[in-house]
């Protein structure tokens, strides 16, 4: 027994069918929604440092020698694993702060011994930041941020250097 033509074969191959809109509604309704929530932010933060130069501009002359002498102390502040250490150009005495506990610097008397060396060098405003490479990034951003409350608002930070030799 045959069947007849079914409906679909008898209209014309010509006219227009109607879209299906259900898979384009599924992306924008579920999948771009879904898409948006895991998508991770990134936060960027932005320090304002110095780094180091390798020669200065120069004018010469009798205001040079005169500004010679009243040119303020290299202050350097050095962060250990262990400890911070403060080195004052011309002053032999290194400042040492050890940590309170493993992992636990004093940061309360890094304030203290900053403010007092800004007392005695009011004209200073420079101070270099020497940090070794297992210091944490909490204790340089911390470090930096005593620097700055004591008016010392220009770091310029110091990188140590390591220097590879082949062997002969």
């Amino acid at each position: 027994m045959a069947y007849g033509p079914s409906k679909n074969r008898s209209r014309s191959q010509n006219e227009p069918r109607e879209p299906n809109l259900i898979p384009i509604m599924n992306l924008f309704i579920v999948i771009i929604p879904m898409l948006m929530t895991i998508m991770v932010t990134v936060h960027l933060a932005m320090i304002e440092i110095t780094l180091p130069t390798e020669a200065a501009g120069g004018g010469g002359g009798d205001e040079a020698t005169e500004e010679l002498e009243e040119l303020p102390k290299i202050i350097t502040l050095a962060l250990l694993p262990d400890r911070f250490e403060i080195m004052v150009e011309g002053i032999e005495d290194i400042i040492t702060i050890p940590q309170l506990s493993v992992g636990t610097y004093d940061y309360f008397t890094l304030d203290r011994n900053i403010a007092r060396l800004k007392e005695n060098n009011e004209n200073q405003g420079t101070i270099d930041l020497l940090p070794d490479p297992t210091v944490k990034f909490d204790t340089l951003l911390r470090s930096i941020d005593i620097c700055k409350s004591n008016n010392f608002p220009n770091i310029k930070y110091l990188t140590s250097s390591t220097k590879y030799y082949k062997a002969k």
